[in-house]
């Protein structure tokens, strides 16, 4: 059953109380998908124990059990000519820029609520502090792994790509070892190679994180730090690139506010090599 054969199956059991949090539940679920239960309960005024019990009355152990129900509900019907027919038939009178714009704003908006500074933080310093750092990025993912793979070799960092079949992504990892960090994003689904890169990263004790949508909280194994955020108005609908660039740039600013001498000096030693090479 998904949440709302529940709540409808329930129905005789919930109090207004109730009602109120399934109401900001369903009101933004591309947004409440992540929140935690009392974060929730905030967001509905309501007491914060209240997500829990609701989520017990509806047959799941607890809240975090609801909301990854509600994630999965949110990917299922994905496939990418459906979630471009469903966005195209929202727009009135051809306005496709207008309502591009709009939803790249509501996106924003939930980026702000769904990943913190101080995470980014965290993902900055450790990609900072790393004697090396693999970057893995596979279909549309491919495109943000390179703008940040050039971001940071522009700063002077070692940086390698693992890009393509499962054997090519062995071979670039023989030399991971600890002290080296690794970075992967996906989107959508988790990619097939990507539990035997955070199993294996463990296991050498390189540090991992992860860059993700809704997909994010459902992959296995759990990487060390992770940052999702919705990429649009539901899973159903058009996916924007343009929440993980916005993680990605927020990383790389933090990695040069909190590191600005070495992070300076290394562009002013890139700008001089381009004036030789030039």
């Amino acid at each position: 059953m998904n949440i709302l054969d529940r709540v409808n199956s329930h129905s005789a059991k919930l109090t207004e109380t109730d009602r109120k949090i399934i109401g900001t539940l369903f009101d933004n679920r591309m947004e409440t998908a992540f929140l935690s239960g009392p974060q929730l309960a905030e967001r509905a005024s309501v007491h914060e124990a209240t997500a829990t019990r609701l989520a017990q009355k509806l047959g799941f152990k607890g809240y975090p059990e609801l909301r990854a129900q509600l994630q999965r509900e949110l990917l299922d019907g994905q496939d990418a000519a459906e979630r471009m027919r469903r966005s195209v038939s929202k727009v009135e009178h051809g306005g496709y820029l207008a309502d591009l714009i709009a939803m790249e704003k509501a996106a924003l908006d939930g980026l702000a609520q769904a990943v913190t500074q101080a995470e980014i933080d965290s993902a900055a310093d450790m990609l900072f502090a790393a004697r090396r750092v693999f970057i893995f990025g596979q279909g549309h993912a491919l495109s943000v792994a390179t703008f940040l793979q050039r971001r940071l070799d522009r700063f002077g960092m070692t940086t390698i790509a693992l890009t393509g079949r499962g054997r090519d992504i062995a071979e670039r990892l023989v030399s991971l070892e600890a002290g080296d960090a690794v970075i992967a994003l996906a989107f959508r689904k988790q990619p097939e190679s990507y539990a035997a890169l955070v199993r294996h990263s463990a296991a050498v004790g390189a540090r991992t994180i992860l860059v993700s949508d809704l997909a994010g909280p459902m992959m296995e194994p759990k990487a060390d730090l992770m940052l999702a955020a919705p990429r649009g108005r539901s899973g159903s609908e058009f996916q924007t690139p343009t929440i993980p660039f916005a993680i990605v740039n927020g990383i790389l600013l933090t990695i040069a506010g909190r590191h600005e001498k070495q992070v300076i000096g290394k562009l002013e030693k890139l700008s001089e090599l381009f004036d030789r090479f030039d």
